[in-house]
């Protein structure tokens, strides 16, 4: 398959959330050394950063983000995951996953990443419908009122509300024509593969993969390191 191309016309911007155009504050590590903090436990954040690297490739993640349950059982065996490759102490590591888990399930921990709402601006300032496509629980649009976006988007296809879950098309489905426009007609900017690249695609809709790391676009794909590159890559500047 050969490298994607921007649609023409293009008309919609479709966004993935966690780690795309926002995340934790100041970062996962900072708010989890935090939070151990305050339950009487350091750690370094390197450590931190690798243990959660991990955790994550080898977490069986949830189909849908709807049920309450399967999401806290989910949360609490990633973060019990971390503690146990940094060595925490496995008969204390019940309480601190439950400290981290209301910790990184409260809306006001969450921040827009930096540049993002100037991106945001930019594309809105050239006529383009935005929408977001996010496989989160409920609670993201009220990170997105906290962070005063919210309108800004004319769709918001949430996994925990939908019921649904990237890569499958049908959450890609439901924002576009609650956008009111075609898979031809959008992109979709995401940081995963797996979910938002491989979606995107199943559903017809170019995908932008944002990939820090800076490595060359999956097939079928566009590639950017930093969201700051979106409208350049789009032809806006």
């Amino acid at each position: 398959m050969a490298q994607a191309r921007i649609p023409d016309p293009l008309r919609a911007v479709l966004l993935d959330a966690g780690d795309t155009i926002l995340g934790p504050y100041p970062s996962f590590a900072g708010r989890f050394m935090a939070v151990a903090e305050g339950e009487g436990e350091r750690f370094e954040q390197a450590a931190v950063e690798a243990a959660l690297a991990e955790a994550v490739r080898e977490a069986d993640w949830p189909a849908a983000w709807d049920d309450p349950a399967i999401s806290r059982t989910f949360w609490e065996g990633l973060y019990d995951g971390v503690l146990a490759r940094l060595g925490h102490d496995p008969a204390e590591r019940a309480r601190l996953t439950r400290a981290m888990f209301e910790a990184f399930s409260d809306p006001r921990a969450y921040r827009l990443l930096p540049g993002a709402r100037e991106v945001l601006d930019t594309l809105a300032g050239h006529g383009l419908t935005l929408g977001i496509v996010s496989n989160f629980e409920p609670w993201l649009l009220d990170i997105l009122e906290l962070q005063g976006v919210r309108g800004m988007f004319a769709t918001t296809a949430v996994s925990g509300v939908l019921g649904v879950a990237k890569p499958d098309p049908a959450i890609f489905a439901a924002a576009l024509a609650e956008a009111g426009v075609t898979a031809a007609e959008a992109v979709h900017v995401g940081d995963s593969p797996a979910a938002d690249v491989a979606g995107a695609l199943a559903a017809g809709v170019t995908p932008i993969l944002l990939d820090p790391a800076g490595r060359p676009a999956p097939a079928g794909a566009l590639a950017i390191s930093a969201l700051d590159q979106l409208p350049g890559l789009l032809g806006l500047t």
